[in-house]
């Protein structure tokens, strides 16, 4: 045979099976290029002012629905220029954020993919900033620009009324029922504007922000409920719909009732959610190194580790530490023992306020909560001994809050 010829043949046959081997890979998943936020900003006196402008510090702060601000990154003004980029991701979806260190109150503005624009005239002038960027800052304003209408149309109605019949009139109760009439129909007219804003963007994460903070507090249980239901299914894990929905559980809280899925800041850093621990039963004491009753306490709930650390598969604790200092309650957590493997340590004091503690009312400390492997208060008052005989109780077998339950249900 011809080598050339046999050369050809082998090198056709090599290039087949190549090509059939190609065909048999998988086809290679496109990775989505990765959402940014760009966050631009000027202090316009510091620009102004160029190669003299002083050194500002700004920080980017996150609000997770409890409206407490978690700082995520500083910056150092560039001559009063400033700039954060802000990944966009599943872990950290589009919420609020604030720019801080500009005065006593932060700069709001929205996160999402796109650019964000912050003009502030001074320093100290925060408060005066201008803001500007995608869909979700442009409504922000629109929102608010609700409550400037209700007054003009509360201050349009009064002056009606005033023309029509005169001082005199305005001046008795006569006048002074009417204008409580005016307002109350100008505030119902108001909610009503809000309720439908919100239903127009309800697939925006601003839509169960707003709830929370506005439209709970005035509204009934089954209006919450139809605005909930209305919302994108796209939204049922996003931050602000979870803290929608603990400030309603916080509202019904109880024995037997489903608790709050607040969010555990951990001491490696990472965070997790209390719903992360479905499947098993909890544990969660809430506690500080400053309270005296608490170091006490601990050593009780020392014992219990010691007594149920072979039962991980279906029991955990968690200790939620309320101190002021998250130093010290690192050192607290060294020097009492009790950082252990599958004790979880988590610290929730922001700015001196424990969001998680807010949500389950709690005004003493340590307050040790029990909770069911569905999620549901077993108890809110064990402690020491009894605390101890309850949970060998449990991880025996021995469901007694079922038997309990079902003995109320049966009178």
């Amino acid at each position: 045979m011809n080598i050339k010829y046999a050369l050809s043949l082998l090198l056709i046959a090599i290039i087949g099976a190549s090509t059939k081997v190609a065909a048999q890979l998988p086809t290679p998943t496109l990775i989505p290029e990765k959402e940014t936020c760009i966050i631009r900003g000027q202090i316009t006196s510091l620009v102004a002012a160029g190669a003299k402008a002083k050194v500002k510090n700004v920080s980017l702060c996150v609000d997770y629905g409890d409206g407490n601000l978690v700082q995520v990154a500083s910056t150092v003004t560039n001559k009063g220029r400033f700039r954060f980029n802000r990944d966009i991701t599943p872990t950290h979806p589009s919420m609020l954020y604030y720019i801080t260190g500009l005065g006593k109150e932060g700069i709001p503005f929205w996160v999402e993919p796109g650019e964000v624009n912050i003009v502030v005239p001074t320093a100290s002038q925060g408060a005066n900033a201008k803001v500007s960027g995608p869909t979700t800052n442009t409504l922000y304003k629109a929102y608010f620009a609700l409550a400037n209408q209700r007054d003009r149309d509360y201050n349009d109605s009064v002056a009606a009324l005033q023309r029509s019949k005169g001082n005199d009139f305005m001046a008795t109760n006569a006048g002074r029922d009417a204008r409580q009439a005016l307002r109350a129909a100008v505030e119902k007219q108001w909610t009503a504007n809000r309720k439908q804003f919100v239903l127009e963007h309800k697939d925006l994460p601003l839509a169960p922000l707003l709830v929370q903070r506005d439209l709970l507090p005035i509204l009934d249980k089954e209006s919450i409920d139809q605005l909930m239901q209305a919302f994108s299914p796209k939204l049922g894990k996003h931050p602000y719909t979870r803290s929608l929905s603990n400030n309603i559980k916080a509202l019904n809280l109880g024995q037997g009732k489903e608790v709050p899925d607040i969010r555990l800041p951990l001491e490696d850093g990472h965070a997790i959610q209390l719903y992360d621990l479905r499947g098993k039963h909890v544990l969660l004491t809430f506690w500080a190194s400053w309270a005296p009753g608490c170091l006490d306490e601990m050593q009780n709930i020392k014992r219990i580790y010691d007594e149920t650390r072979n039962a991980a598969d279906k029991f955990v604790m968690v200790n939620l530490s309320i101190d002021k200092d998250k130093e010290t309650w690192k050192r607290s957590v060294k020097s009492l023992g009790i950082n252990r493997d599958g004790w979880l340590q988590a610290y929730d004091s922001q700015n001196e306020v424990s969001p998680a503690a807010k949500l389950f009312g709690i005004r003493d400390i340590p307050k040790c909560i029990l909770i069911s492997p569905d999620g549901k208060a077993i108890s809110f008052t064990l402690m020491g001994i009894e605390l101890f005989a309850r949970v060998k109780q449990i991880l025996a077998g021995d469901l007694y809050y079922l038997r309990d339950e079902n003995a109320e249900v049966g009178k």
